[in-house]
């Protein structure tokens, strides 16, 4: 039976949601008397016996080069067919991660569609085609098919293979990048198994003690709407707002939760809840995960810079810096009481005065409220924000603290109007 994993047409390049799992390859089970969830979960001591059926997986792809997605899927479902504890879902599963790996070649250009109308008004009309000429149907059909291929200059196997070159059944794998073994492929699979059921998650609500800045940074790198307070010695409560809450579109932004998970398998001394909505009706169920659960993840991590945009802009502040003063990312955590702040940046003058630099990400009126009270709350704290011109009315209804500056910009951050606003700080105090 072929497996053909539903596909997003925006995903099917390689690189776009990598290694991650949709609602239809999703498996858990419910357990209402506790009200928790549990992901699919493939462990050693239970599925042993599933590493060696996953290595043959790898092969299938490692050589199947000029094969077809639906032969190569058909294939996969023949090498799993002897486990009789393999649901569809799962094999569905694995067969999408091991597709997110690879690349397919596909119809640039519309060519397949071009090639079946030259194709079917040529045979149309010597209708019908018969394999044997008898009577009145004289049309052979390799006679035909040979003349049509002349015609077109092209070999009659050629036209089979381009002919449906526009359906992604047929698109012929072109490169694989694997995995590192079985045992990853079975590992990653476990992994993507929770980062779907957090695409139906109203929050995510994070307790740490260690490896606060990868955390923090991991966070910021997905672009989640989020809120950090202080609980205790040594202890913050991040709570993350869920794709299952006011915020449109959710498959986004549950995608940009999803992401941050493997970042957070790298950290030490950390526990998860996530309310997870369930069918139609809106029950939710508890996903609970912990660092000593056994999920692991190969990232390295979490990259620098939480977008392009600030990339951009160190990569611009890099190439020409402001004389006096430096740039640099910074996730160490701001607080006072219970409020916990993390702007993105810091720029610090030569007399150690320091301005914090904050980007604007994803918003929702909520959001955008919390923020500017945050910013309220860190008055004493020069803080500059950069943010999109079109958040601009929003931000001037809220009202901003008098020693917190604001600087727009459409879609690039303009660096001379950045470092113009930084020396007029060091020579007189804050202001909007």
């Amino acid at each position: 039976m072929p497996i053909s994993p539903r596909r997003d047409p925006a995903t099917n390049s390689p690189g776009a949601n990598l290694d991650m799992l949709t609602k239809q390859e999703a498996l858990a089970e419910y357990d209402f008397v506790t009200g928790r969830i549990y992901p699919d979960r493939l462990t050693r001591a239970t599925h042993a016996h599933y590493l060696p059926v996953a290595e043959q997986l790898l092969d299938l792809y490692a050589n199947g080069i000029g094969s077809t997605r639906q032969q190569i899927h058909q294939r996969a479902a023949e090498i799993f067919e002897p486990l009789a504890d393999c649901p569809i879902r799962r094999l569905a599963g694995l067969i999408k991660l091991l597709d997110d790996v690879s690349e397919y070649e596909s119809d640039r250009g519309k060519k397949a569609a071009t090639l079946r109308r030259n194709v079917f008004r040529a045979a149309a009309g010597q209708h019908p085609l018969v394999e044997v000429p008898t009577g009145i149907f004289e049309s052979e059909q390799w006679r035909v098919k040979h003349q049509i291929a002349t015609d077109l200059k092209l070999t009659w196997s050629q036209i089979e293979r381009r002919l449906f070159a526009d359906f992604i059944e047929f698109h012929p794998l072109k490169s694989f990048a694997g995995y590192n073994g079985s045992a990853a492929l079975l590992a990653r699979y476990n992994v993507a198994q929770v980062q779907a059921c957090l695409y139906r998650a109203s929050r995510m609500t994070l307790w740490a003690k260690a490896d606060l800045k990868i955390i923090v940074r991991a966070i910021k790198l997905s672009r989640l709407m989020h809120t950090i307070r202080r609980v205790g010695e040594g202890e913050y409560q991040f709570v993350i707002d869920g794709p299952a809450s006011t915020l449109r579109p959710t498959r986004r932004y549950g995608v940009a939760m999803a992401k941050m998970i493997p970042w957070l398998l790298t950290c030490q001394d950390w526990r998860m809840l996530a309310p997870i909505s369930i069918g139609s009706g809106g029950q939710q169920l508890a996903l609970q995960l912990t660092s000593h659960d056994g999920l692991s993840s190969s990232k390295l991590p979490a990259p620098d810079y939480d977008s392009e945009i600030e990339a951009e802009l160190i990569e611009k502040w890099n190439a020409a810096p402001l004389a006096g003063w430096t740039l640099r990312r910074e996730s160490e955590l701001l607080f006072r009481n219970q409020k916990v702040f993390t702007p993105d940046f810091v720029a610090t003058h030569t007399t150690g005065r320091q301005v914090h630099v904050e980007v604007l990400g994803f918003w929702t009126p909520e959001y955008l409220r919390a923020k500017v009270q945050t910013l309220i709350e860190f008055a004493d704290h020069p803080i500059l924000v950069l943010a999109q011109e079109n958040k601009k009315e929003s931000l001037e209804k809220l009202g901003m603290p008098a020693n917190q500056a604001i600087l727009w910009y459409k879609s690039s951050i303009p660096m001379k109007l950045l470092q113009q606003t930084l020396r007029n700080l060091s020579e007189t105090s804050f202001s909007s």
